[in-house]
């Protein structure tokens, strides 16, 4: 493959190589970008927002979480396959967009293994279970909204990718925000038990 600005024939044309190698690579971009942001940007959330939000639902819920979550992370290990190819092409020095990237596969790979270890519910292990599973979930997903910006600053991007983007985390925000004022709002409204042993007749 012929590299630099001079032809083969000596034009100073770009040879056809150069030219699908250069349609090849803007593909590999714009197909990074789609398996990232289908995965962390939208996929991933969802499956957060039915595990936090619809437990009432038992046992659909965690099915739901499940399946959702699995789907994400195929699509998130996707993206990463695509983006260590493009590295590797390019040459390019992005320290944190792929930092991030890695620290944030690895911790939806822990998110999957943990599926395989969960405690039963009567495991005295079970809450902290919970707890680790629930922050590793919640950290894997802002860092994975910060990898989507900086990916899309570092790639130059349109203004259709940041306003595209910036309208999915808006929408999944308010639907967040709605979300857990209506579950407050049940829970409020939710009967209160008197105590056996109220403190006042103590």
């Amino acid at each position: 493959m012929a590299i630099g600005p001079v032809a083969g024939d000596g034009s100073g044309g770009k040879t056809d190589s150069n030219v699908d190698s250069s349609s090849s690579i803007i593909k590999n971009k714009k197909t990074h970008g789609i398996l990232a942001v289908l995965g962390w940007g939208l996929i991933l959330p969802f499956g957060a927002i039915f595990a936090r939000y619809l437990k009432h639902k038992d046992p659909l819920w965690y099915y739901l979480h499940v399946v959702v979550q699995f789907v994400g992370f195929l699509l998130a290990v996707a993206a990463v396959v695509v983006g260590f190819s493009l590295n590797h092409r390019l040459h390019a020095f992005i320290p944190a967009h792929k930092g991030i990237g890695i620290f944030i596969l690895t911790l939806a790979v822990l998110q999957v293994t943990a599926f395989f270890t969960r405690p039963s519910k009567d495991s005295k292990y079970r809450k902290y279970w919970s707890w680790i599973h629930n922050w590793f979930g919640r950290i894997s997903l802002f860092f994975g909204a910060v990898n989507i910006v900086l990916g899309i600053h570092i790639a130059g991007s349109g203004q259709d990718w940041k306003i595209g983007y910036g309208f999915l985390v808006g929408s999944i925000l308010i639907i967040c925000i709605v979300m857990e004022a209506l579950s407050r709002i049940k829970k409020s409204e939710e009967p209160e038990f008197p105590s056996a042993f109220p403190m006042s007749s103590l």
